[in-house]
């Protein structure tokens, strides 16, 4: 497909040449060179950049293999140092731990104070500086090796029975270098982007992690191939002659409709990929055109540079080992094929949070293979549509009951703010939801006796199931843990969303659990005044509550424990920095020492809160000295619903 066009333009005759030297993901070099002088050195410098660009996607590649084999490795070296701290946490040995188990400790401490925090919000958005040292570490690479290994030089040839002459520079050769480049990082792009991930296999990862590296890496191909694109137009429609003869031979070619196609959905790609531009057009239209222009990209880079297969293959396959499989299920659940896809009913109650929104409670059995707290679904609507399925973390029924799911989730925009309807079209109050998964790795931390979990809103669904599987001991030798809850909401009737695996986590862990609440929009005057009005406003018929919705004048108690603490702050938010540093400083329980693991859940300026305090807990030195309490990990979970 490429080979003529690229015989021309690389004025090659391949029909006079007497052997050809092979060059991989490049037409065949024609020996001897029977052009001028000029020309030839022009074609050996061609080759010579076109070998080096193969060779350094290569240790690109190479460096990505051995970067991942790292991370597996010390995740294999981290799960053994944690066996062996929790078998000294279950024998409740005091003993100062050995040099190296410090060493590797204070390490660990030392790097979050550094790569934990967020930087640079507004450009990059939430996310940790270990991210954007990571991206920046990407930059750096295709910066350097986009630039060293070219000849730079300028040839000025003859152009037979013409005065004219072309003028051949690296413009071309720095170009095809970009383009390679762009080729290479295409299948990591993707790959970075699948929910079936093998990145997460291996790391342990997971998947949702790899978003804003999706995102950035997509960004420079878009980038890299702008740059291509006005580097070959530059060539052909400037450098070369006689004009514009040769730019019009140039761009009719069938290689180079397809470099056009591919740089029209490379741009559409980036283009509604903006958060703006998303805002606008609703992420539906987002990730269904993100999904067709994407295939449709590949295979215009495929028809554009066909030489280059290898790397579009290894793209095709990674999204059809994603996407095909869920592609072929979904149609096998459209077309009632698959028995054991049924939907199962579920049980749907709707909150007012008192601030103009809808949260639902949804409820439902399923025998699913074994799930962990902190996992999550992909659940599907069939009521609302089979195409399209959202990721929510469920929490068991009372805290006991695995096999019945409890979902807590906040109706935004989109298919999502149908959901407290779908009650009122079924009689008998019950919405059919199909379950992918359970997707993520364990999230606790087996070998720290300090866990401290903290949501914001709906994330109690993702901290609350933890928290209690934290502080229920695995079997009677096992020793106790410390572990404080804090959730973090606007309303006092919010409770009601997770009200009775609330009692129950204070009425089974009560001896090593503590449940501290915080109300950022109420005073307790305000709260139960505002009830009382409502219920006068409403008639006698409407203050019970519904089989479908919780009536926000409804009666209402606030839960009673002695290890449970509310706070009212009226119009703030709690300081995550003293709730921390008071959890870390807290002598009062018989479990002080050893790690401490931080999970959460919640809002995304929670997040960079919780992030900034426990990179500022964490404490190198201290961790050298024995101090392992100072040795503070956080478990983020980014995605909230």
């Amino acid at each position: 497909m490429a080979g003529p066009s690229v015989g021309r333009r690389h004025i090659q005759d391949p029909a006079s040449a007497e052997s050809l030297i092979p060059h991989w993901g490049y037409p065949g070099q024609v020996m001897p060179c029977t052009n001028d002088p000029g020309s030839c050195a022009y074609l050996d410098a061609v080759y010579w950049m076109h070998d080096v660009s193969m060779l350094y996607t290569f240790i690109m590649w190479a460096v990505i293999g051995g970067t991942v084999l790292l991370i597996f490795t010390f995740r294999l070296a981290n799960t053994r140092r944690s066996s062996t701290a929790k078998g000294e946490l279950e024998s409740q040995r005091a003993g100062k731990k050995g040099s190296i188990s410090r060493a590797c400790g204070a390490v660990s401490a030392t790097a979050r104070c550094w790569l934990l925090p967020e930087s640079l919000v507004s450009f990059f958005g939430h996310v940790t500086r270990l991210q954007v040292v990571i991206l920046t570490v990407i930059l750096a690479y295709l910066l350097i090796f986009s630039l060293v290994g070219i000849v730079y030089k300028t040839w000025i040839t003859p152009i037979k029975n013409s005065t004219l002459t072309n003028t051949r520079t690296t413009l071309g050769g720095f170009s095809d270098r970009i383009g390679a480049l762009a080729y290479a990082l295409t299948p990591l792009t993707i790959a970075l982007s699948t929910r079936e991930n093998i990145l997460s296999l291996i790391t342990g990862i997971p998947y949702q992690h790899f978003n804003f590296l999706h995102r950035w890496t997509g960004r420079i191909i878009f980038v890299q191939s702008v740059l291509h694109t006005i580097a070959w137009t530059i060539v052909e429609g400037r450098l070369y002659q006689p004009q514009p003869k040769t730019y019009t031979e140039f761009i009719v070619q069938m290689y180079m409709v397809f470099g056009i196609v591919a740089q029209i959905l490379i741009t559409f790609l980036y283009i509604f990929s903006i958060k703006r531009v998303m805002k606008w057009t609703g992420h539906e239209f987002f990730r269904k055109t993100h999904y067709v222009a994407g295939i449709l990209y590949l295979g215009a880079c495929w028809g554009h540079w066909a030489k280059l297969w290898c790397w579009m293959v290894a793209s095709i396959a990674i999204l059809f080992l994603d996407r095909g499989c869920r592609l072929l299920r979904t149609f096998a659940i459209h077309f009632s094929l698959k028995d054991g896809d049924k939907a199962a009913n579920s049980k749907v109650i709707s909150f007012d949070d008192g601030d103009g929104g809808t949260v639902v409670r949804m409820e439902l059995t399923h025998e699913k293979p074994a799930w962990r707290s902190g996992q999550h679904f992909f659940l599907c609507f069939p009521e609302l549509t089979v195409w399209q399925s959202h990721p929510f973390t469920p929490l068991p029924y009372q805290l006991q009951n695995y096999s019945r799911h409890v979902y807590i989730i906040r109706c935004l925009k989109g298919e999502t703010s149908r959901l407290a309807l779908l009650p009122e079209k079924s009689a008998d109050s019950v919405t059919p939801v199909i379950l992918t998964g359970p997707y993520g790795t364990s999230v606790l931390d087996t070998a720290a006796p300090n866990i401290l979990a903290v949501a914001g809103g709906t994330g109690i669904s993702f901290a609350l199931p933890l928290a209690a599987a934290a502080a229920t001991p695995q079997n009677a030798e096992s020793p106790n843990r410390r572990v404080e809850l804090v959730w973090i909401i606007r309303r006092a009737r919010n409770i009601e969303w997770v009200q009775e695996e609330l009692t129950s986590l204070l009425q089974s862990c009560s001896k090593n659990i503590t449940v501290r609440i915080f109300i950022t929009r109420e005073s307790p005057s305000r709260t139960f005044d505002r009830i009382d009005e409502l219920k006068d406003a409403l008639p006698d018929d409407k203050t019970s509550s519904s089989s479908h919705s919780r009536d926000p004048a409804a009666p209402f108690a606030l839960p009673q424990h002695p290890n449970l603490h509310i706070s009212w702050l009226d119009d703030h938010h709690p300081q995550m920095g003293g709730i921390l540093q008071q959890f870390i400083g807290d002598e009062s329980s018989s479990v002080t020492t050893g790690r401490v693991q931080v999970v959460g859940s919640g809002p995304a300026e929670l997040g960079r809160d919780l992030r900034a305090s426990v990179a500022k807990a964490n404490d190198g030195a201290q961790v050298w000295r024995g101090r392992e309490q100072f040795d503070v990990g956080l478990y983020w979970d980014n995605r909230y619903f």
